[in-house]
This record gives structure tokens, C-alpha cells and sequence, in this order.
């Protein structure tokens, strides 16, 4: 069973379903112990700069601990603490939920077989970021949102590039539709935007999901694909969210539901 939820996000507005957390310092300021280290991006090709991990986090600095959603981009302002996607399902009479909140009940990579999550540590299960003019954009405005060089960056782009992961769902332009991702003639990323990021997870890690919500894994793929568009106007102020969750048990999930977990920064 395959599911495709998108989401769009706006600068002042979320035009989504969300669940409202509480405040809550303590849980804000807990750290999952892991035998791997989650990799980190940003979305800023427009006028947000925003992170995304690995492990399902969404708008939070991992470099920092503090919230990651900034707007406008370089006015050190942030709209968004922390935000995840969150799931529940029925199994026969228990109730499973899992996905990512403070902390999160997932880890990195696919899942190969029944029961059995591709080793997280692997270098291809990290998060990847592509812009289809990497080469020869002017990528200051990245380097200071990100506190690199335009060098570091560009040397990213490119490895991700080459090395984009097309057979395991990350979305690519087939420029001579052989079925097949070919660097030198595909291009990597959502058809057409100005950049994209892409990460797959799954919540077959036990201690991460009894962590979260107290349950079990059940066996969920979730391929995450998040893009934005230097444009001026409304798209200069978006960005955009899918998320593909896949059952890769053999069990029917019986009344899944699913929303957008968000805790804002409101009067910052």
C-alpha cells in the first residue's frame, strides 16, 4: 500500500492539517541517544530558509537546538520551532502511532525485506539537495544562510548529483526515458523546480518508536520530497512538502490517519 500526501506550506499561512503542541521546554530540549548521526539540509532558494533531517525532522537547527523555519531569510527570525509528520493506525486491537515530533520514532534508509531496515549508517542514507544550476549560480545568499563557503556548497551539489538516490524513489527528469537516473543526462529532483531535497526513513528502529509514543514499529517506508522555486511573488514565499508513505508489512492498516505536527513561534 502506497500513500502520497502533499503538503503545502506557506510563509504566513499553513495551508495544512496540523496537531497543536504545548510549549513544553523539557520535551523541546530532548536528544534521542542513536549509534548514528542524523545529516542536515536547508531549503532556501526563495525567502525561507528552513532544515530538514534525515530522521523525519523538519524546521529544526540541529546545529543550534533551536527553532529552523526563518522568514524572511536573514532576518534571524524564526515562525516554526519544530514541525513532523505524524501517523496512527488500528493493527487488529492495537493502536500504532509513530512518526517524528520533539523527538523521532524513525532512522534513515529504506527497508530492504520484511523486518529488515537497510544499516543507517550507510553514506547514500543521508539527506540530498540538488538545484539544477549549481554549477554556476551564485550561491552567496546559501553561504551565509548556512554558515559555509560557496565552495562546500557547490562540492555538495555536486556529489548529490552524481550520486542521487533514483533507485531507491527520489524523483528525477528521465531526459532520454530509459528508466534508468544517467548524471550526465537526467536531471535529479522535482521536474522543473529551483531546488530540491530528498531523504527516505522508516520506523523499524523498536527503541526510537516505543521512545516516541510507547508502540512498536509496523513496518512503514516514508520517501519525503520537499522543493521550493526562486520566483518572485507568492511561489518566493512557499514551499512545498510530499510525503510517501509505504506499508512494506504484511499487515493491513486498518483506519490510518495522518497529520502535520507543528509548533509554532508565534510574536518571535
Amino acid at each position: 500500500m502506497k500513500i502520497n500526501l502533499l503538503v503545502i506550506v506557506l510563509s504566513a499561512a499553513f495551508a495544512i492539517a496540523i496537531s497543536f503542541s504545548a510549549d513544553n521546554s523539557s520535551a523541546r530540549k530532548f536528544q534521542q541517544a542513536t549509534t548514528w548521526t542524523a545529516t542536515q539540509t536547508w531549503l532556501n532558494i526563495n525567502n525561507i530558509s528552513t532544515t530538514f533531517s534525515n530522521d523525519g525532522w523538519s524546521d529544526r537547527d540541529r546545529k543550534t537546538g533551536g527553532g529552523g523555519f526563518e522568514f524572511p531569510k536573514g532576518s534571524r527570525r524564526t515562525m516554526v520551532f519544530q514541525s513532523g509528520l505524524l501517523w496512527g493506525a488500528k493493527l487488529g486491537d492495537s493502536l500504532h502511532v509513530g512518526g517524528s515530533t520533539y523527538i523521532s520514532g524513525l532512522q534513515p534508509g529504506t527497508i530492504l525485506s520484511l523486518g529488515v531496515a537497510e544499516d543507517p549508517n550507510l553514506p547514500k542514507n543521508r539527506i540530498y539537495r540538488v538545484r539544477p544550476d549549481y554549477a554556476t549560480a551564485d550561491l552567496s545568499s546559501e553561504a551565509r544562510d548556512e554558515g559555509r563557503t560557496q565552495a562546500e556548497i557547490r562540492a555538495q551539489y555536486a556529489l548529490d548529483w552524481s550520486r542521487w538516490p533514483a533507485s531507491d524513489g527520489a524523483p528525477f527528469e528521465d531526459r532520454n526515458n530509459n528508466g534508468t537516473y544517467e548524471p550526465g543526462i537526467d536531471v535529479p529532483g522535482k521536474n522543473g523546480v529551483d531546488q530540491t531535497i530528498w531523504f527516505v526513513c522508516n520506523d523499524l528502529d523498536t527503541a526510537r518508536t516505543l521512545g516516541l509514543y510507547g508502540t512498536r514499529p509496523i513496518g512503514i517506508e516514508m520517501q519525503v520530497t520537499i522543493w521550493g522555486y526562486n520566483r518572485e511573488g507568492a511561489l518566493g514565499n512557499t514551499l512545498f512538502k510530499n510525503y510517501r508513505l509505504i506499508n512494506k508489512s504484511t499487515t493491513r492498516f486498518d483506519s490510518l490517519l495522518v497529520c502535520q505536527w507543528v509548533d509554532y513561534d508565534l510574536g518571535y
